[in-house]
C-alpha cells in the first residue's frame, strides 16, 4: 500500500460531519478547499515532531580546489552537543558562524559555513573527499516520477511514510484536516475531532520511534 492524495481525499470525504464527495476518482474531482486542509494537515503534524523517517544523509564527493558544494532541500541535524552533523571524510566539522577569510587557504577541511543555500569546506580540499550532512527533509512525499515534492497537488502524489506507519498517518492526518475545514472552535463537531486528531497524532509519535521503544501510546 502507498498512501496518495486520492487516499486522504476520500477518506476525509468519509468523516462524519464531513461536507464532500467521498468518491473522488481524480484530481478533477477535488474540491480545493479539502486538498488545501489536508495539506495544512500534513504540514502541521510533520512539523510538530522530528520523525526519524524524515532523517536522510547526503553525500558529496568533493572535488580538489572547490570550496562550494549545493545543500540538501532540508534541514542540518544537529547533536546532543549541538554541534552540526556534518562530516568530511567521517569527521565532524565545525561551523563558522561569520566568516571572513582575506585569502583561499587549501587544505583538509575542518569547518564550513554556510551562504545562499551553498555548503563552503575551509580549508577549501586540496584532494577528494568524502562530504556527509545529516538532515531532516522538508519534502512531504512523491510525485509518480518519483521527485519529491512539498505539498500534495495530484491523485496519485505518494506521501513519504513507512509502509507499517501508514496507517497511524493517514489516520492522523483526516482527523486534522476535518479540524482544519472546521470554522470554529465552538462548533459542536470540534472538540470531538480534536480529541481524536490527538490521539492519532500520539500514536504516530509513539510508534515511529522504533521496536526498541516502548509502545505504550502514553503521552
Amino acid at each position: 500500500m502507498t498512501l496518495t492524495l486520492l487516499d486522504l481525499y476520500n477518506a476525509t470525504a468519509t468523516q462524519e460531519w464531513a461536507m464532500y464527495d467521498a468518491d473522488a476518482e481524480s484530481k478533477a474531482e477535488f474540491e480545493n478547499s479539502l486538498v488545501l486542509a489536508i495539506n495544512k494537515a500534513v504540514t502541521e503534524i510533520f512539523s510538530f515532531h522530528d520523525f526519524p523517517f524524515r532523517e536522510r544523509m547526503h553525500v558529496i564527493l568533493t572535488i580538489p580546489n572547490v570550496a562550494e558544494y549545493e545543500l540538501p532541500n532540508g534541514l542540518i541535524k544537529r547533536d546532543k552537543n549541538k554541534r552540526h552533523l556534518v562530516k568530511y571524510n567521517s569527521v565532524l566539522l565545525d561551523y563558522i558562524e561569520n566568516p571572513n577569510f582575506s585569502c583561499p587557504c587549501f587544505g583538509n577541511p575542518s569547518k564550513f559555513f554556510i551562504k545562499n543555500n551553498n555548503i563552503y569546506l575551509y580549508p577549501v580540499p586540496s584532494d577528494k573527499g568524502i562530504l556527509t550532512i545529516e538532515y531532516t527533509t522538508l519534502s512531504i512525499g512523491e510525485d509518480s516520477n518519483g521527485k519529491e515534492i512539498y505539498s500534495l497537488k495530484n491523485d496519485n502524489d505518494v506521501l513519504s511514510v513507512p509502509r507499517h506507519l501508514e496507517e497511524l498517518a493517514k489516520e492522523a492526518i483526516i482527523t486534522r484536516a476535518m479540524l482544519n475545514t472546521i470554522a470554529s472552535e465552538t462548533d459542536e463537531n470540534y472538540s470531538a475531532y480534536k480529541k481524536q486528531a490527538d490521539n492519532a497524532l500520539k500514536l504516530l509519535i509513539k510508534y515511529s520511534k522504533g521496536v526498541e521503544q516502548d509502545k505504550r501510546a502514553t503521552w
